[in-house]
């Protein structure tokens, strides 16, 4: 696995920009994480926040509490998905 893919890995601040590019390659969701966030496993705002969880913990190795703010451009891609 190429280092640009672990970049995050131990973070405690991400980019107040990140690319879309970023976002997709370093926080991405599978098809299989998507359906595995839909009901009836996941309902309303609960969705939101278990993707949250993955792609941070995935990405950074690191629970969400750890920072402080989330990239809006991150945001946005979770709750497209």
């Amino acid at each position: 696995m190429s280092s640009y893919y672990l970049r995050f890995v131990g973070a405690d601040t991400l980019p107040k920009s990140l690319s879309k590019r970023e976002v997709e390659e370093c926080f991405g969701l599978s098809i299989e994480d998507i359906q595995e966030l839909r009901p009836p496993r996941f309902r309303g705002t609960a969705r939101l926040g278990a993707a949250v969880q993955l792609v941070m913990l995935r990405a950074t190795g690191r629970h969400p509490d750890a920072f402080s703010g989330l990239p809006s451009v991150l945001l946005r891609y979770l709750t497209s998905a």
